[in-house]
């Protein structure tokens, strides 16, 4: 699997997660209504949330964006940490693993609209094998995201929402001596997301793509990413939820396309003016790929 082009939609989703909600299920004092990536602007005094809006359980999930934007005026910030390790295949001797801490700041720009930046900080290491341990350390690429929910029904509870994003080169290039904190080329890709309530149960649905650009793409063609999550507000302050979580790395030339599918367990926790999302996820089945577990924890403010 190559990981930077994994990092692509993991800044997308962080840049498009849900804001905090309120203990009852509406959105606390400033939070709005509007989990990686991806996760890479800002006027203030948060608007009034509309009345169709004051109720629902908690949209944001670990792994799978959602269709919800942030409430005009309303400013969030969110860290995030994300490890994950994978092995070499044929070579079960030979791993790796990263950390990624990321910072995300979102604003929401109209009553459908919000935007939200962010940017990581990356520990690799890869170890084993006959080749000695390589390391890397750096910033990662810097990711912009635009979200626009086009559709929204008070009953059933449903919001639609196409986001698009946009991935700087700013990590680091991998050398001979080190591992690389970026993808070394720009990206950008879109994705068509839908929300659904149906109290005490919520879902998100997710389909994007994301493709680098120019020179730099190597064999690369694209990202297809498949995610899908089921959550149950089983208390105002405790939401558990479940994911499937599909990646599909299309490539050009002799190299085979590298598939993998991944179910994901986590635990949302509206804590009014925050929230936090904790997940794990696993690989179920993968082809040509060489994924293992990941893991996400973060932590959001809205003010």
């Amino acid at each position: 699997m190559t990981r930077p082009m994994s990092l692509t939609l993991a800044l997308a989703a962080i840049a498009t997660g849900a804001p905090a909600r309120a203990a009852d299920g509406a959105p606390a004092p400033g939070a709005g209504t509007g989990g990686p990536a991806a996760a890479l602007a800002a006027p203030f005094e948060p608007a009034a949330p509309p009345p169709e809006a004051a109720s629902g359980p908690e949209h944001g999930k670990a792994f799978t964006c959602d269709a919800t934007p942030v409430e005009p005026g309303t400013v969030e910030l969110e860290l995030a940490w994300a490890p994950s390790w994978w092995a070499t295949p044929g070579s079960l001797d030979r791993a790796g693993e990263s950390q990624w801490f990321v910072l995300a700041a979102g604003v929401g720009i109209l009553p459908d609209l919000d935007v939200r930046a962010a940017l990581g900080w990356a520990f690799l290491r890869e170890s084993g094998g006959s080749d000695p341990a390589a390391r890397g350390a750096g910033p990662g690429d810097a990711a912009l995201a635009v979200r626009w929910r086009f559709l929204r029904l008070a009953s059933p509870a449903v919001d639609l929402a196409v986001i698009g994003n946009a991935v700087a080169p700013t990590g680091t290039p991998e050398t001979p001596a080190a591992l690389g904190t970026g993808q070394g080329a720009w990206s950008a890709g879109g994705a068509l997301v839908a929300s659904a309530d149906r109290a005490p149960w919520t879902a998100n649905a997710e389909v994007g793509w994301s493709s680098r650009l120019g020179a730099g793409r190597g064999d690369d063609v694209g990202l297809l990413a498949v995610n899908l999550a089921v959550g149950l507000q089983v208390a105002p302050w405790l939401q558990p939820e479940v994911e499937l979580n599909y990646q599909h790395e299309v490539e050009q030339g002799p190299e085979a396309d590298e598939r993998i599918l991944w179910g994901t367990a986590g635990l949302v926790v509206p804590l009014p003016p925050a929230r936090v999302v904790v997940g794990a996820r696993f690989p179920l089945w993968q082809a040509n790929a060489s994924a293992g577990p990941a893991l996400t924890a973060a932590v959001k403010l809205a003010f």
